[in-house]
């Protein structure tokens, strides 16, 4: 009977313990998004120093260099800091403060430059039953939803750059997505209407050579994925 009785304290503080930590990674989690911590942001602003001010002022907000971008998604008060490192791994699990966080951050690739690039790729963690920095992406699923949030904008030291979707699918085996460098304009031109053919739903949107492109990438929780290991939601976007 004695053992029993500490079976069921032993029991009973596991429980407690589980709880108490859930609700802490809970309030973790819904921290991710820094809404309100960043302000609107005024579009086709002559002021040089106007953007550059922007960044600098999010560089001391999270105090850390690495905030290289702002971006939102049109229509929402979606607006989190870019960050971009070293590598791809570390803003998987540090937040733009540099706290360690299974939240992560929305990061660029750490082989592309926010200015200069023709190609952009950003990244962010994803749940089903959490918040996490780039669930939101989940909506496109929904061709309405795309219909009322076609845009999203991302803000750099130097200007404010505006891009429009134009395909929304799920990866599950060819990451070539992920490709930087194009032997010339009609290799790459293949490449993003390669990315547009895969689609979910038409966006009616017609590429060119000249295009420059963004790709939104997290893990999907879409339930047609569930049995592979491998499976990532991709926003396409071009620049406008």
């Amino acid at each position: 009977m004695k053992n029993r009785g500490w079976k069921i304290v032993i029991l009973v503080l596991c429980i407690i313990i589980c709880i108490l930590l859930y609700i802490n990674f809970k309030n973790q989690n819904t921290s991710y998004l820094y809404v309100g911590e960043i302000d609107k942001i005024e579009d086709n602003v002559d002021d040089l120093d106007y953007y550059k001010n922007i960044i600098n002022s999010a560089r001391k907000k999270y105090n850390n260099n690495d905030v290289v971008g702002i971006l939102e998604i049109n229509n929402t008060d979606y607006i989190v800091p870019v960050m971009q490192g070293d590598d791809n791994k570390y803003y998987l699990k540090h937040t733009p403060y540099g706290e360690k966080s299974s939240m992560g951050s929305v990061y660029l690739d750490y082989r592309v430059d926010i200015d200069s690039s023709k190609k952009l790729l950003i990244y962010g963690h994803n749940s089903s039953n959490v918040d996490m920095p780039f669930k939101i992406l989940e909506e496109f699923y929904d061709r309405d939803y795309y219909d009322n949030h076609k845009y999203v904008e991302v803000t750099t030291s130097n200007t404010k750059k505006k891009y429009e979707i134009f395909s929304v699918f799920v990866e599950t085996s060819d990451f070539s997505y992920m490709d930087i460098t194009f032997d010339n304009d009609d290799e790459y031109l293949n490449h993003i209407n390669n990315l547009k053919s895969k689609s979910m739903y038409d966006t009616g949107v017609t590429l060119s050579k000249d295009d420059e492109i963004l790709i939104l990438q997290t893990c999907s929780e879409h339930p047609d994925y569930r049995n592979y290991q491998k499976k990532y939601l991709l926003i396409v976007l071009r620049r406008v």
